[in-house]
């Protein structure tokens, strides 16, 4: 089943967008909760373009990601001359968003001062620029994202009372990857597919035993690390290779695991590596020519080799 971006024949994510279906003619403010990697983004992405709201902007803001000093404006904007280097007036995330939908993922790592403004533009529907005396009126739908437990950081004193209650009017819990086990060949089939066409490579299948040993993995990145597998997999096979139990990392076979078979980084070096030894054979391993094919300083190049272990090579 693939509905609204989402591939899935789990009941518990069938639930997911019974809800999506039934709150799409409102406004109603969402709170996502689910482990990290399990796809709220994607759900409020679902829950935008099924709403009415679907014609206007869909905004997402990671808060965890943005320094704390920077996060004011990014959200609120600011006036010319506000502050060292405002060189002119820009408008914040929450006026671009007017009319649509803002994604706040990571609500929890929100600094306190600015959990006390966005309490006031959920309440109020208005806020002020950095710098400016004049407020804004927005009309905007909040979504939230949490993979921690938002109601323990309440009690911990790390995150406003009044401000959760405003977030949690309409909570929706993301299963992980481990609870909704009979998704899993279906998004491998998909990513390999996907990847296949990305990196120009045709990958024959996967046998029914690499799949079995795929689907009784336990997934503590959830669907993320199963598409950073997927993305190595396909990297690394050879064309027209099919997929079997020897090509998996070892720590697929370890049901005690605690960590990620593949993280973002694995998968990233793994191409990487792949990527050089391609250019490196066409260019018949001519340093130089391949440096400039690559759009690489030669050094650059050199360093890179040497990290993947490519300089003795030849």
């Amino acid at each position: 089943m693939y509905q609204y971006g989402i591939i899935t024949e789990s009941p518990k994510m069938k639930h997911v967008f019974q809800i999506m279906e039934a709150i799409s003619k409102t406004s109603t403010t969402v709170l996502l909760t689910g482990e990290t990697g399990t796809g709220k983004e994607l759900v409020a992405q679902a829950i935008h373009h099924t709403s009415t709201r679907s014609q206007k902007p869909f905004v997402a803001i990671n808060c965890g990601a943005i320094p704390s000093d920077l996060m004011e404006r990014e959200l609120f904007g600011h006036e010319k001359g506000s502050f060292t280097g405002a060189n002119q007036k820009a408008i914040g995330k929450l006026e671009f968003a007017n009319g649509g939908t803002i994604f706040l993922d990571e609500i929890a790592t929100l600094p306190p001062h600015l959990q006390v403004k966005l309490l006031r533009v959920i309440q109020e529907k208005s806020f002020e620029p950095v710098g400016s005396l004049i407020s804004v009126k927005v009309d905007v739908r909040f979504i939230a994202a949490a993979n921690v437990n938002l109601l323990n950081e309440v009690k911990e004193g790390r995150f406003r009372e009044d401000l959760y209650y405003r977030l949690n009017v309409l909570p929706i819990d993301i299963p992980p990857l481990r609870d909704r086990r009979e998704d899993i060949p279906l998004l491998v089939q998909h990513y390999l597919s996907e990847y296949g066409k990305k990196y120009n490579k045709r990958i024959g299948g996967i046998t029914d035993r690499a799949l079995d040993i795929l689907t009784k993995y336990s997934w503590f990145g959830n669907v993320r690390e199963l598409q950073n597998l997927s993305e190595m997999l396909v990297v690394l096979a050879a064309e027209d290779s099919i997929i079997d139990a020897d090509f998996l990392p070892e720590t697929l076979f370890k049901s005690n695991v605690n960590k990620p078979a593949v993280t973002y980084e694995d998968a990233m070096k793994a191409f990487e590596k792949e990527y050089l030894i391609k250019v490196l054979q066409e260019t018949n391993w001519n340093r130089t020519e391949a440096s400039k094919k690559m759009g690489l300083h030669r050094n650059t190049l050199l360093n890179k080799m040497r990290e993947h272990g490519l300089q003795e090579a030849h």
